[in-house]
């Protein structure tokens, strides 16, 4: 007769412990070969070098990856930390960037590998999305999107994307992603890297304690980012992450990684294959802007303006959102402002366009809607259209941004520089006076500068021509302008746009999440140009000459032009102006009323 005993609680059948075990054979294993289980698991094929970034990061504390644009750092980050999570029980994995947008994108690369929306792992598998607690959550996949970004595993381990508000974010622990680091600040770097400062192997029990525990894995902090400025903390981080490697510290790994090594060294299980970067793409990077591709492209920290900067990075990341450029007046009620530095031989010839905002907290401010840069993409040095074409291009734009059932010009304002070297008045003011028929056949008047000298005698011939010119001096204006420029950003006054060079943004939506938002051609080139306008802004120096004036030019060390930063500083110009207009024709309202401060009553007439 065979006696069976029920099992307790504590105990765990045959089967269940052969389960327990290949279990915990398989997490060993990938501890161990976290490239090899990646691949297996996961499905995704790495490059060589990305294998060898994945190993040395998986093995220090705090690592570092400095990757030039196109490299696939994300996409790198977000199969090693699918590794991590699926590996490493109670592990917590906090994602932050310059914005809360960047943060969700950041953490969508690794949602689309799990749930295979990525065309190039062709072998990508679904066990991490199998893998996702899904109890709890009123998302199909467990993904959650609002309030914030977040997802948890069946192993307890969990990532979430941090909001940019850095008092909401104090006081979590766990291991720490911060991607696109080099522009973030000290401030912002030091708030989160505290979440590691737990020591994970303390832990205190009521019982007393007759098993060894294992040693738990260490939290880790990533910084991820191509270069910025020297100023940043990220400039120091690489320089102190690179020493200690060197010295043989394995608790620090960094990482370079240019546009050249991808080029001319991509290997699969030492098999060259194809680049994923083309040469003509990075030689045409080099043509446009050496500068610029010297930082996005190789690695190379650039030099801001530093203490003599007219405006900082950090304050016009500060005043930059997510959104598409308005390409058109879409109402016929909103107002612009119009600031074009022309050139046609030796200067680029730019063109920059505002949306006026009356806030009722702060006033009229502005916001930066698109930049046109009139360059002939059929020269060899890139060379300025002809000014007939740019004035063609203007007038078109003009239509555009005055909009439908609106009046002639009513709702555009339109400085010039009127520098003899970019033809303002001659080349550009003059053909503007005579009324003009656009490519439909519609007849619009000209615009004319109603204060300027040079016009004193024109505004009696052409009346019909709209005062909506505003021609600026650069010799005598160019003080005013910068030093305006630079109030109104520190003000908060203008707002700017992030872009990262996709073909789409990160917008909110209603709900708290983020949609995906595709951008059209002419919508990324907007959104290039904007960047390259704040950037040559932040390059922008205020120099003291030896005669006791002050000088507004590029940094020492750059080269280029500066058409883009000078139109920047007519639009903090024409605010300015428009700000004191405001100020000047507002009656000042006040509740003061006399009579509470008189003490005695009226008097008591007796009528006899």
């Amino acid at each position: 007769m065979e006696i069976l005993t029920p099992m307790s609680q504590k105990e765990f059948s045959q089967k269940k412990l052969e389960s327990y075990s290949q279990m915990a054979k398989i997490v060993q294993w990938g501890r161990k070969n976290p490239v090899k289980y990646s691949e297996l698991f996961w499905g995704i094929k790495l490059i060589d070098y990305q294998a060898y970034c994945f190993m040395r990061t998986w093995i220090s504390q705090f690592a570092l990856w400095a990757e030039c644009r196109g490299a696939g750092k994300d996409t790198l980050a977000a199969g090693y930390n699918m590794t991590r999570l699926a590996l490493i029980p109670d592990y917590s994995i906090y994602v932050s960037s310059n914005t809360y947008a960047q943060s969700v994108d950041s953490c969508n690369k690794l949602k689309d590998i799990a749930l295979q929306r990525i065309p190039s792992f062709r072998e990508a598998t679904d066990i991490f999305a199998r893998e996702v607690d899904k109890t709890g959550t009123n998302s199909e996949t467990g993904f959650l999107q609002a309030p914030t970004f977040k997802f948890r595993l069946y192993n307890n381990s969990k990532m979430e994307a941090l909001s940019s508000n850095l008092e909401a974010i104090r006081g979590k622990r766990g291991a720490v992603w911060f991607n696109e680091t080099a522009w973030k600040t000290k401030e912002e770097l030091a708030v989160v890297e505290n979440y590691i400062n737990v020591d994970t192997d303390f832990g205190l029990s009521v019982s007393k304690n007759i098993h060894v525990r294992p040693p738990q894995m260490p939290l880790q902090i990533l910084y991820t980012s191509s270069v910025g400025d020297v100023t940043y903390p990220f400039f120091d981080k690489y320089k102190t992450f690179y020493k200690k490697m060197l010295v043989g510290n394995k608790n620090y790994f960094c990482f370079d990684l240019n546009a050249y090594d991808i080029l001319h060294h991509s290997t699969v299980d030492g098999e060259p294959i194809k680049s994923h970067l083309k040469e003509d793409q990075i030689m045409k990077a080099i043509e446009e802007d050496p500068d610029q591709a010297d930082v996005e492209l190789f690695n190379k920290f650039r030099k801001g303006g530093g203490a003599n900067a007219v405006v900082t990075m950090d304050e016009l990341i500060r005043n930059s959102t997510n959104r598409k450029p308005l390409l058109y007046n879409d109402t016929g009620k909103k107002k612009f402002i119009f600031c074009y530095d022309p050139a046609r031989n030796f200067d680029g010839s730019v063109l920059s366009i505002f949306q006026i905002i009356n806030a009722k907290d702060v006033g009229f401010k502005l916001r930066l809607e698109n930049v046109i840069s009139m360059v002939d993409a059929n020269t060899k040095n890139k060379t300025p259209l002809p000014m007939p074409a740019q004035l063609e291009i203007i007038k078109e734009l003009m239509i555009k941004y005055n909009g439908e059932r609106a009046a002639e010009w009513e709702n555009i304002e339109f400085y010039i520089d009127a520098g003899s070297g970019g033809g303002g008045i001659s080349a550009v003011a003059d053909q503007l006076l005579d009324d003009w028929i656009d490519k439909f056949g519609n007849k619009h008047r000209g615009i004319i500068d109603p204060d300027h000298k040079q016009y004193e005698t024109a505004r009696k011939k052409y009346t019909n021509a709209m005062p909506i010119v505003h021609l600026v001096d650069p010799q005598g204006y160019k003080k005013i302008m910068y030093d305006a420029i630079a109030k109104m950003v520190k003000l908060n006054l203008i707002e700017f746009a992030n872009y990262d060079n996709k073909d789409y943004i990160m917008i909110e939506n209603k709900d708290g999440g983020f949609d995906n938002v595709r951008l059209t051609q002419e919508e990324q080139l907007a959104l290039a140009q904007m960047n390259i306008a704040k950037l040559q802004l932040s390059y922008m120096c205020r120099y003291d000459t030896p005669n006791g004036g002050v000088t507004y030019e590029l940094a020492k060390d750059k080269k280029g032009h500066d058409d883009h930063a000078y139109t920047m500083a007519e639009g903090g110009y024409a605010l300015a102006i428009l700000r004191r207009e405001d100020l000047l024709k507002k009656p000042k309202q006040s509740n003061f009323n006399p009579s509470k401060f008189v003490m005695s009553k009226q008097p008591a007439i007796r009528k006899l």
